[in-house]
């Protein structure tokens, strides 16, 4: 990732075009120190930058903007110094004011360090974007190139980890589904057992046969009462017995000798 931040520099020369003001001619003396103010507040920034106080940097860097607002190589510094603070929005928007109105060296550089941004901030697609613009100023910039492969293979494994992370996610939500429908199926299977005609027969059947059975045992009798009526069934008979032999006797006695 070394070539990722090697552009992420200064803009070279640019300072010593502002401070070389200095040998205008007298009658334009407010300008000149007024353009002097701005070099120096530049080559400050410069200076913290190289020695890694991008805070101060950045405050350097603004002093010369309220001086000379709308500077594209104050803005592109400024962005340059955000960015190393890891303020890549504040930083961008700086680079992109330098764009619009910087030199096409300017312009590539302020892309290819919005890209460096967007890649640090996890923004791949506008990483990537972003690269494609700087090679469009200077498509045989080798490091651009590489950043470019970089963000494009980034965005590949994001798109793919964000795929995975769908479908898991939909997957889950049908696996709870399905439990939720099993367990419904479950209650109502549960319900339809206890209120089907069928069971409410085989209740009834249950019912009547236990109450035939009470009534059984409620209409049986000892075995006392069963002696009695074996007896009174044997006297039924001798008493049949008794009355058929007196009637046979009596045609005995009316019958005629021959």
């Amino acid at each position: 990732m070394a070539q990722q931040i090697k552009k992420q520099s200064l803009v070279a020369g640019r300072q010593s075009l502002v401070s070389g003001l200095v040998v205008v001619a007298i009658l334009m003396a407010p300008s000149v120190v007024l353009a002097e103010s701005v070099a120096s507040k530049n080559k400050a920034g410069n200076r913290l930058f190289n020695q890694g106080k991008y805070e101060d940097a950045e405050k350097a860097y603004l002093e010369a903007q309220v001086k000379n607002p709308g500077n594209p190589d104050i803005l592109y510094n400024l962005g340059n110094s955000l960015i190393k603070q890891k303020k890549y929005a504040q930083g961008v928007q700086s680079l992109r004011q330098s764009i619009d109105k910087g030199k096409k060296e300017t312009q590539k550089n302020s892309w290819y360090n919005t890209g460096n941004a967007l890649y640090s901030a996890g923004n791949f697609k506008e990483s990537a974007d972003a690269y494609i613009q700087s090679l469009k100023l200077d498509p045989a910039d080798s490091d651009a190139k590489h950043n470019l492969e970089l963000a494009l293979m980034k965005l590949q494994q994001q798109q793919q980890t964000q795929s995975g992370s769908k479908q898991k996610k939909q997957d889950s939500d049908k696996s709870k589904q399905d439990q939720a429908s099993s367990g419904k199926e479950d209650q109502q299977q549960k319900q339809n057992e206890q209120t089907t005609p069928g069971n409410r027969n085989d209740q009834n059947q249950r019912q009547q046969s236990q109450a035939a059975q009470e009534n059984r045992r409620e209409g049986s009798i000892s075995k006392e009462q069963a002696n009695q009526i074996l007896d009174a069934m044997r006297n039924q008979e001798l008493e049949q017995q008794r009355k058929l032999l007196e009637g046979r006797a009596r045609r005995k006695t009316n019958a005629k000798d021959w």
